[in-house]
């Protein structure tokens, strides 16, 4: 296989790739969110999943850091 068929092939694989992340992200976006995950809020207890923006770290971190600051 010649060098330009290898770039010209990589290149096509890695527009593929973007393409579909931009696919299905757009998709995601779209998607509804459940019936009850409207209004997550206080009343959520938090699961193992540490990258959520309502896991209960997340909270203790931002006491910790508001209290230092005052």
């Amino acid at each position: 296989m010649s060098t330009e068929l290898r770039i010209i092939l990589g290149v096509l694989i890695v527009a593929i790739c973007i393409g579909l992340f931009i696919f299905t992200y757009i998709l995601n976006k779209r998607t509804p969110k459940p019936e009850g995950c409207e209004h997550i809020g206080e009343e959520c207890e938090g699961c193992q999943m540490t990258s959520c923006s309502h896991h209960l770290s997340h909270n203790k971190k931002e006491e910790k850091e508001e209290g230092e600051i005052k």
